[in-house]
């Protein structure tokens, strides 16, 4: 027998191994292979960690209520139970309506405003049957083209009550001159209502562009005092 044949034999693959492909795989190649593999997904969690601490970290536009900006007007009232008493800070104070519903609030501005939310302090514990069950917020440059922009159901509310206005315009703001607030059914079909507070908040853009070095904002009275330059 030819030895150089006898050779050929020895080292070929043994049958049935030559589909793992064994014999053509380079071991330092694929550790190689592996290291950039490992060195890309560390780079990429990086990166999304880097990206999520940025979101974190981005400051939100602080609010303010700019219901002392308004003219507010009451479809009724009971004598002294009107605007002044609706806009106490105090919730023992309250408006109550004087007529079948619905019962307006209207909030008139001079210019246009961003409003982020409206807060209504309600209490159902205190005022049962003159709670309301279901609220319409509307909007507009005037009465003559006032729309609904969102209709709210409640459930025996007791305390501050935050109705978001994010999806009333492209840049979460409901931007708008005259704001009215409908009471169209109270709790236990009661005829008139109760709020015992209304806030209009609006983003504070002048708070928000007051930062120190560090992007912290100012968040004292008399830090803010001194912050500008006069």
């Amino acid at each position: 027998m030819d030895r150089s044949r006898e050779e050929e034999f020895v080292d070929a693959p043994p049958v049935g191994e030559e589909e793992v492909g064994a014999e053509y795989v380079d071991e330092d190649e694929v550790m190689a292979s592996d290291e950039r593999e490992a060195d890309d997904d560390d780079e990429q969690g990086e990166g999304a960690a880097t990206g999520a601490e940025t979101a974190e970290q981005m400051p939100e536009i602080p609010l303010k209520d700019i219901g002392n900006q308004a003219i507010w007007t009451l479809s009724t009232w009971k004598p002294g139970f009107g605007v002044t008493a609706l806009l106490s800070e105090n919730t023992d104070l309250y408006w109550q309506s004087d007529a079948p519903q619905p019962h307006h609030v209207d909030i008139h501005f001079a210019k246009r405003v961003e409003i982020a939310k409206i807060m209504l302090y309600l209490d159902y514990k205190r005022d049962e049957s003159y709670t309301p069950s279901k609220i319409a917020v509307f909007a507009g440059s005037g009465y003559h083209d006032l729309h609904e922009v969102m209709a709210l159901g409640l459930e025996e509310p007791v305390g501050w009550i935050n109705i978001s206005l994010a999806h009333a315009g492209k840049d979460g703001y409901l931007k708008a001159f005259l704001v009215r607030l409908s009471v169209l059914q109270n709790h236990q079909t009661g005829k008139d209502t109760h709020i015992r507070g209304i806030q209009i908040l609006s983003p504070d853009r002048q708070v928000s562009d007051i930062l120190d070095d560090d992007g912290v904002p100012f968040s004292s009275i008399a830090l803010l005092a001194h912050s500008t330059i006069r």
